[in-house]
């Protein structure tokens, strides 16, 4: 080999080296950079919403718990409302299996939901003094002193060593339940209330809102304010499965019924103090039935085991099943079992009942009375009064609008004695409505009398029956109608038995929404068009209509689940379908960065970039070589 031969190899091998010393240096300076302790503060957030004394699981719910927590430094446990009404077991005891359940489990801190206010003021309190936690409520204001309720605190501050939590807590104004339940309070509205908490922001390290007041709500609030890091929303049964961006600030809501466990991972920098979270569910049915809290487990069996015996009494039979759903469309059939049982219970014209209250619906077989309070589990009493057809008309015209805000136009009101129609225009907004009783046109100026429960004729859900004359203040409660009735017709017809729809209420496109269909000039006759009377329930000509297959009830928002949304407040419930997102909000991605094994560590930007750049470096000096040897081989 000559001299410049060899010259060349050593030009050669020191630009390698050039190139190799760097890569080394930086991928020595990653590996430690990945090994050294890491002063950002964790945070590891578990919440639940809208229980709604959902205690079965709550064994494995405790395992679960305890499991996790023990894993992480910091933790909490919250929940965002609504933990009593919807389980007769807990319901028929005011509560107090829900409290003694929650305190086992180490709950940290609650929102007060609607629902809340459920068994009255006293009990509330009561609830409230019993528990190991503190119940919170910004917006909720006592204005009556002589109440039994004492003011909540706005929010709670968490100390973990020398970082900061506040929660921040919400609650549906004016909230969906008996007005008897809150009277002596006020509810602010949710915007302003937290606008005057912006100064807390500057108090904490890390800011949640932990909120009652339906996913619409909390949407609306992150579009307005920008410095919470997390909402966890409640009241709405929305199932989000990843966390929704709405303004930059992440959104969380785990559905109902105890259904699911959300964990929200929360890291503070420690340099900037900007806060991350990521966030997602744990479905509590994909929890093994082998690892339960014996102790907790306890609890639940020794209170279903006290209720057994007179929940499980059989009342009735149904053949068909008795479904609630789609009830914000039109009538369903047990919306018309129950305001036949009203009207039946009462003697009177009419009967009418909110679709809030009916709560669950009864599958085909025995009903018992443990499915009338599943159903019913409010305790409210039968109240009859008289009004005209007109004063009734305003009441039917308000239920279809009540919700425009929240939830859009929908039917709220199911019937019996009274069918209804309601015109739409072509966007589905109200535009008349026309009354029928007994399958002709109601007689406007006549009065009626009608039997409905106590929450909406005392201003429950907006409704304002001011106008009419009530005669009796309490015939007694909705669920003993309801079992008589069910008693009553299973020994005079064998079951209760109800097609999914009678057509007792529909809607329908205006006439004067229609588009005109061409017709032939030479054709010089015209067909009216007319609207469609819906036919008295007892007409039997009904019963040639075919049994629509019952559709299962899709579970919110992200299903909106039970909600068709959200959780329509049933009295407050929402059971319109809510989509998982707005096509606007972002969803997070949460990013996982592994090796084979599933487990592995990322190496800075920079020594990735170096080693890129030394690669091509390499790649470049072969290339030389190649076309050197070859040049010098011709």
């Amino acid at each position: 080999m000559d001299n410049k031969g060899k010259a060349w190899i050593l030009s050669f091998l020191s630009t390698a080296l050039i190139f190799s010393a760097p890569m080394v240096t930086f991928a020595e300076e990653a590996a430690e950079e990945v090994e050294e302790p890491s002063d950002d503060f964790s945070l590891k957030v578990f919440h639940t919403n809208d229980i709604h004394a959902s205690i079965d699981d709550f064994g494995r719910i405790a395992y679960f718990l305890n499991e996790q927590r023990a894993e992480v430094e910091h933790s909490l446990y919250l929940d965002a409302g609504d933990i009593f009404s919807g389980n007769p077991v807990v319901d028929l005891l005011d509560g107090i299996p829900m409290i003694e359940l929650l305190n086992a489990v180490n709950l940290d801190l609650m929102t007060i939901g609607n629902h809340e206010f459920d068994y009255g003021q006293t009990v509330f309190q009561d609830r409230r003094n019993e528990s190991n936690f503190n119940w919170i409520s910004a917006n909720t204001r006592v204005v009556d002193s002589s109440i039994p309720i004492s003011q909540p605190d706005p929010f709670e501050i968490f100390e973990f060593e020398d970082v900061t939590v506040g929660v921040f807590g919400l609650t549906e104004a004016p909230p969906a339940t008996s007005p008897s339940g809150i009277v002596g309070l006020e509810f602010d509205p949710y915007i302003e209330t937290a606008q005057q908490y912006e100064e807390l922001r500057e108090e904490v390290d890390i800011l949640i809102a932990l909120n009652h007041i339906g996913i619409s709500a909390d949407r609306r609030l992150a579009e307005a304010i920008d410095f919470f890091d997390v909402i966890i929303g409640g009241h709405s049964h929305t199932t989000l499965n990843t966390l929704e961006y709405v303004n930059g600030t992440p959104i969380a809501s785990t559905g109902s019924n105890a259904r699911n466990i959300g964990i929200l991972d929360m890291m503070l920098d420690s340099e900037t103090g900007e806060v991350t979270v990521e966030g997602r569910l744990q479905a509590v049915e994909e929890l093994s039935s082998d690892q339960v809290d014996p102790d907790v487990q306890s609890i639940v069996d020794g209170y279903n085991e006290d209720a057994e015996e007179l929940l499980d009494e059989v009342l009735g039979v149904t053949t068909t099943g008795l479904t609630r759903d789609p009830r914000w469309e039109r009538d369903v059939a047990l919306g018309n079992m129950i305001t036949d049982a009203l009207r039946n219970f009462s003697g009177t014209d009419i009967a009418i009942t909110n679709n809030g209250g009916i709560r669950a619906g009864i599958e085909p077989g025995n009903i018992t009375a443990r499915d009338i309070f599943t159903v019913d589990p409010f305790g409210n009493s039968i109240t009859i009064l008289e009004m005209t057809g007109n004063e009734l008309k305003e009441v039917i015209d308000y239920s279809f609008s009540r919700s425009l805000d929240s939830y859009g136009p929908q039917i709220d009101l199911q019937t019996s004695g009274l069918n209804y129609i309601i015109y739409t225009d072509e966007d589905g907004f109200y535009v008349d409505s026309e009354l029928f009783l007994n399958g002709e046109p109601m007689n406007m100026e006549e009065t009626y009398s009608i039997a409905t429960n106590n929450f909406i004729v005392s201003g429950g859900d907006g409704y304002d029956f001011s106008q009419g004359t009530i005669t009796v203040e309490d015939n007694g409660v909705v669920t003993q109608a309801l079992i008589q009735f069910v008693q009553e017709t299973t020994t005079n017809s064998g079951a209760v038995d109800y097609e999914e729809t009678e057509g007792r209420i529909q809607v329908l496109l205006s006439p004067e929404e229609e588009t005109p269909e061409p017709t032939d000039p030479d054709d010089s006759e015209e067909t009216p068009s007319e609207p469609v009377v819906p036919t008295d329930p007892e007409d039997p000509s009904d019963d040639d209509q075919p049994v629509e297959e019952e559709q299962p009830l899709e579970e919110s928002e992200g299903s909106e689940e039970e909600a068709a949304e959200e959780e329509q407040p049933e009295a407050d419930t929402e059971e319109i379908a809510v989509p998982e997102a707005e096509e606007t909000a972002e969803t997070e991605e949460l990013e996982v960065i592994a090796d084979a094994d599933g487990s592995g560590e990322t190496l800075p930007e920079t020594a990735t970039a170096v080693w890129t750049v030394g690669l091509i470096g390499l790649l470049s000096a072969s290339t030389g070589t190649l076309i050197h040897f070859k040049k010098k081989r011709k």
